[in-house]
């Protein structure tokens, strides 16, 4: 029998509390980790994966986790330069893959990075040091692997047009969700633990380019007063003060929840019993929550901007994300119209088939293919 091509797998980017990166890292690596077709292997300090995969799973320092603020990062960066570099060597690895945007500056084996936005240089406010490493390092990082993914076909054009790359060099490999978990789940066992009724729903973070302070200023507007605004999310200690002075004004105030961060496992059914999701982002290189809404038939309002119409499709309601009426219109309808609801609930559940984990690791392997210059056998 051949000798399988080893690659080796960054799976260090895993929080203790799952964020958007961490979910589809958790999700794209173990649907990789389950392939007959190569020899893989995980850096990571994750128990998830050292429970899991403790054969294929390769323990590094916790003190490398995002979790650990700036300081954290920074170890991270030179560990690719030191460590990580020295043991790919010595395990004589074929190929090196990151499902996010950090790597080897000089590699020493073929390097595949991911890109899944460029919001540091588009919001920089939001992550003022992270500017530094997206306008200096992150180009030449790119320039120096052998393929770069991009989760869209959006940040595929914004990667090509700000740092110069041959766009033959990017592979648009969509994220996908996870259909054990998000699907369909109308259980009031939920409404009770959170004390809901009618409800619209927002699931994501506070940061500005999110655009949650325009929704909350059109949930203000509305003229239907039985339907509250259901915000999860970390009440971080950046944002959330000032998304709470501005509510603390409005009339609407006692039907704004914040329910701060959520258990992953109690999004589906939030989502599956919402009037809506409201996510009307001003930048997403993807937007994970817009799917997994899709897939737990929850119908969106949602923006017209940057990647989201490849996910969203026709199956979503468009609102203008720069003007409040807009949005205030796109709840009004919503709220109104129990016909229009139940037609982007159908719509989403058959749109959000198109995406998979799955589906998107099968992807990864025709790119981990082409790098070794492997036969196209699937």
């Amino acid at each position: 029998m051949p000798k399988l091509p080893k690659i080796a797998i960054n799976g260090i980017y895993i929080q203790e509390q799952a964020s958007g990166l961490g979910v589809m890292n958790q999700n794209l690596i173990s649907e990789l980790l389950e392939s007959k077709r190569f020899n893989l292997q995980l850096y990571s300090h994750a128990d998830y994966f050292k429970s899991h995969y403790p054969d294929q799973t390769i323990e590094v320092d916790a003190a490398l986790s995002p979790d650990r603020g700036f300081a954290g990062h920074i170890k991270r960066i030179w560990w690719y330069q030191s460590q990580l570099k020295q043991q790919l060597q010595s395990q004589q690895v074929d190929l090196y893959f990151s499902p996010v945007y950090e790597g080897m500056f000089f590699p020493n084996v073929p390097q595949i990075v991911t890109v899944h936005d460029l919001i540091p240089l588009r919001y920089p406010e939001v992550s003022p040091k992270w500017k530094y490493y997206y306008q200096y390092a992150l180009p030449f990082l790119l320039k120096q692997s052998q393929r770069v993914i991009c989760v869209s076909e959006y940040t595929k054009q914004d990667v090509v047009k700000t740092y110069g790359l041959n766009p033959e060099q990017i592979d648009v490999v969509y994220n996908g969700c996870d259909r054990n978990l998000f699907y369909p789940q109308p259980n009031s066992k939920i409404l009770h633990k959170y004390n809901l009724d009618r409800y619209l729903l927002y699931v994501g973070d506070m940061r500005f380019y999110k655009n949650l302070g325009r929704c909350i200023e059109a949930f203000d507007r509305l003229t239907d007063k039985n339907c509250k605004f259901v915000i999860t999310g970390k009440k971080d200690d950046f944002f959330y003060p000032q998304i709470a002075t501005q509510v603390h004004k409005l009339s609407a105030k006692k039907r704004i929840i914040f329910l701060d961060y959520v258990p992953i496992e109690d999004l589906p059914g939030l989502y599956s019993l919402a009037q809506a999701l409201v996510f009307a982002s001003l930048y997403e290189g993807f937007g994970l929550p817009l799917l997994e809404a899709m897939a737990c038939g929850c119908p969106v309002i949602t923006s017209k901007v940057t990647s989201i119409p490849e996910v969203g499709g026709d199956s979503v309601l468009y609102v203008d994300p720069n003007d409040a009426d807009s949005i205030a219109n796109g709840m009004t309808q919503i709220l109104a119209n129990s016909k229009l609801r139940e037609s982007l609930r159908d719509r989403s559940l058959a749109r959000a088939k198109l995406f998979s984990w799955d589906k998107s690791a099968r992807k990864m392997e025709k790119v981990f293919m082409k790098c070794l210059n492997m036969e196209q056998g699937f």
